[in-house]
């Protein structure tokens, strides 16, 4: 609720029901009921983006810990459980843009989101997992997120790819403490690859951060 809905109703009280003491009629002061809805919208905001984030993420822990990542097979394709996840990512998206406006995204590198899409498209069907320059690009972004500080349940702004952003953040931090806690095989660790370059390849245009 903005401040010019606010003040309206406001306004409207004050006229249906004046005060009932003798002298000059004075308004429904607004600073601080401005203030409190504020605050109420933030809270319920970073609510919703947390329990959507939880829900997604038990999804995900329970597609990882379901599985014999030592004695898998070699993989030949992405698992069901991440394309199921790209799905509730791609639903909440379009839920949320009935409400919220886009926002901007960051400025992102000469390595964006969009250029891998490209090379991913254009190179055909399938997932080259036994590419060496995946393996490398993939390692390079595990060794990132083990070593940088990812602020998780920060407070989201009131515009779309930020929301977004915020459930992501959790869904993928959920990933990186499942695999954290497995030990991997050759080919479940090819698989992993597979799903992680799959995520990566869907995620990135919902985000408001591409680096």
């Amino acid at each position: 609720m903005d401040r010019s809905t606010i003040c309206y109703l406001v306004s409207y009280g004050d006229e249906r029901f004046p005060p009932r003491e003798q002298g000059p009629i004075v308004a429904t002061p607004t600073t601080q009921l401005l203030r409190r809805a504020g605050d109420v919208a933030q809270e319920l905001l970073d609510h919703y983006v947390k329990v959507q984030g939880q829900v997604i993420s038990q999804m995900i822990r329970k597609s990882v810990e379901t599985r014999d990542w030592l004695h898998t097979l070699e993989p030949r394709s992405v698992r069901s459980g991440m394309k199921r996840v790209v799905e509730e990512v791609t639903l909440l998206d379009k839920q949320v843009a009935t409400l919220y406006e886009d926002g901007a995204k960051k400025e992102q590198g000469s390595e964006g989101g969009s250029r891998h899409t490209y090379s991913y498209t254009q190179g055909g069907k399938g997932y080259p997992y036994s590419s060496s320059a995946m393996d490398s690009s993939l390692l390079s972004n595990i060794q990132k997120l083990f070593y940088e500080r990812i602020e998780v349940f920060a407070t989201v702004e009131f515009f779309k790819l930020s929301i977004v952003t915020g459930i992501i953040k959790i869904v993928l931090k959920a990933l990186l403490e499942c695999v954290r806690l497995r030990t991997f095989g050759k080919f479940g660790l090819q698989q992993m690859q597979v799903d992680s370059h799959y995520l990566q390849l869907y995620l990135w245009r919902y985000v408001s951060d591409e680096q």
